[in-house]
C-alpha cells in the first residue's frame, strides 16, 4: 500500500508550450530533420499527455511556420525550399532595416544594456559549443530589437520570420561556416547606440546577407525516427 502514493506522484505534466520548445530544440540540434512526420499518437506517448495538448502544441508550431499541417496527411516539420529560404531572408532585410531606424529613435540606455546581455549570453553559449542555445539567443536579439522599435506590426512580422530563419539555417547552413553572429550583433549595438543611422542600416543588411552567404543551398535527404529522437530515460 505504501507504493501507491509514489505512483500518484508522477512527473508534472508537460504543457503545450513546453512540447513546442522541445520539438523546436530537437530541430535546432539537428535531431529532428525537416520533412519528418509528427503523429499525435506517438507524441502523446512520448510526452505522456492527451491529444488535446499535442494538437495545441502542433497548432503553435504551425502558426510559426515550423511545421506544416497537411489535410488528411498529418503534421510535418517544414522543409522550406531554396527559393523560400531566400524569400525569408529578403523579407528580413527589408523589415529589419526599418526596425534599426526605430530602435535608434526609441532605445534607452537600459535597452542597450539588455541587448548586450543577450548577445553576451549568445557568445558564451557559442564558446561553450551550446549551439542550440546560441542560435535561439541570436534570434532573441532580433526579437528584442523589434520590441524596442515600438512598431508592433514590424514586431509581429519578425516574430514569424525568426523561427523560419532558424529552420532555414538548420536545413542549409554550411557546417564549416564561422559562427560569429554575436560579433556582428555587438557591432550593431555600438553603431545604433552612437546614433549612426546609415551605418546601422548597412550593418543590418550585411548581417542578414551574411546568413545567406553561409547557407549551402542544396537539397538534403531527410530520414528521422520520431520515437528515437524523443527517447526518455
Amino acid at each position: 500500500m505504501k507504493d501507491k502514493p509514489k505512483a500518484d506522484k508522477k512527473q508534472k505534466k508537460i504543457s503545450d508550450k513546453e512540447i513546442y520548445q522541445e520539438i523546436f530544440d530537437a530541430i535546432l540540434s539537428f535531431r529532428l530533420r525537416p520533412g519528418t512526420r509528427l503523429t499525435e499518437e506517438n507524441l502523446s506517448k512520448i510526452f505522456n499527455v492527451g491529444r488535446t495538448t499535442i494538437r495545441s502544441a502542433l497548432l503553435r508550431l504551425s502558426q510559426d511556420h515550423i511545421i506544416e499541417i497537411r489535410p488528411n496527411k498529418g503534421a510535418f516539420i517544414a522543409s522550406p525550399g531554396i527559393k523560400q529560404a531566400k524569400d525569408i531572408l529578403a523579407a528580413r532585410k527589408i523589415i529589419e532595416v526599418a526596425i534599426v531606424k526605430d530602435v535608434i529613435k526609441h532605445a534607452t540606455e537600459s535597452d542597450y544594456q539588455l541587448l548586450r546581455q543577450i548577445v553576451k549570453s549568445e557568445q558564451d553559449n557559442i564558446d561553450d559549443e551550446h549551439m542550440v542555445e546560441g542560435l535561439q539567443l541570436g534570434g532573441d536579439f532580433h526579437l528584442m530589437l523589434a520590441k524596442i522599435s515600438q512598431n508592433t506590426t514590424l514586431e509581429r512580422i519578425v516574430t514569424a520570420l525568426v523561427p523560419q530563419t532558424s529552420l532555414v539555417i538548420v536545413l542549409y547552413e554550411n557546417p564549416d561556416a564561422p559562427k560569429c553572429s554575436h560579433c556582428e550583433h555587438f557591432d550593431l549595438i555600438d553603431v545604433m547606440q552612437a546614433g549612426k543611422v546609415d551605418k546601422a542600416i548597412a550593418l543590418m543588411h550585411e548581417h542578414i546577407q551574411g546568413i545567406e552567404t553561409r547557407l549551402k543551398l542544396d537539397d538534403k535527404e531527410v530520414n528521422s525516427d520520431l520515437i528515437d529522437i524523443f527517447k526518455r530515460r
